[in-house]
């Protein structure tokens, strides 16, 4: 089902993202090297919870972290362990924030150090976002935000996560409609006012090819083991366009 929020939930849906920017805001100064994925989803969990919000992805489906954390060949759904950051990894967080009810879900990633290879695809990822984002207004479709994403992925060399995409969001956690990162343009749902959607490209190098790992039962990883990218933004979509939630201006 698509909702079509009212001036009362988006109002409380922007309450949630303002927690969710705070968390990022503060655990981009608390990432460091020498840290593990643990002390990070602990760290996250209390500031949550100290602004009187809850872990959305905490025990969702037999998830067993606060947020999901994924290392380098992890695309998505990084399971929180003792692993400890290195010099040149690479983390998607990827963080759900419930306030009063309403979810905000929303991703972002860091590299440890420097890293080359890590800044191309960040770059490359963050990119498509936009462009997807570019597409939504009243009266385009879906495919035509699909498509954007999947265009400017390919043309700089990088490869789609198939099977996984965007989605609406706000009310619930996973809402109507799936937003794939591939897709034709002038195809699917059509965007009207009052919607907020969650658009995250998930991108691989040199291959599209995935598993899921069988020991935790969740993290997306590359079968090649190579970097991987997953950004995500909630976006309201207003009368001439679009509103970018979880967009921080000041630090962004």
């Amino acid at each position: 089902m698509i909702y079509i929020k009212s001036e009362f939930d988006i109002t409380n849906i922007k309450k949630a993202c303002d927690i969710w920017k705070f968390t990022k805001n503060e655990l981009i100064k608390y990432i460091k090297e020498g840290i593990s994925l643990n002390q990070i989803d602990e760290f996250a969990r209390n500031i949550i919870e100290s602004k009187g919000a809850i872990c959305t992805f905490k025990d969702y489906s037999g998830f067993k972290g606060n947020i999901c954390l994924s290392v380098n060949d992890v695309v998505i759904h990084g399971v929180p362990s003792e692993y400890i950051l290195k010099n040149k990894d690479m983390l998607s967080l990827d963080i759900g924030v419930t306030y009063n009810n309403y979810v905000c879900d929303s991703a972002f990633t860091v590299i440890i150090g420097e890293n080359e290879e890590a800044e191309k695809i960040n770059k490359v990822c963050y990119q498509s976002l936009l462009e997807g984002i570019n597409q939504i207004k009243p009266g385009n479709k879906i495919g035509d935000i699909s498509n954007a994403i999947q265009t400017y992925v390919e043309k700089e060399g990088y490869h789609i996560l198939p099977d996984f995409g965007g989605h609406g969001c706000g009310i619930k956690l996973h809402e109507d409609p799936i937003i794939l990162n591939y897709g034709t343009r002038d195809s699917g749902p059509t965007l009207r006012e009052g919607m907020i959607v969650c658009l995250e490209p998930m991108i691989l190098t040199g291959s599209s090819d995935y598993y899921i790992d069988k020991k935790d039962k969740w993290s997306v990883k590359s079968k090649n083991k190579k970097l991987t990218c997953h950004w995500e933004h909630m976006i309201l979509v207003t009368k001439n366009g679009y509103e970018i939630l979880t967009l921080d201006e000041e630090k962004e």
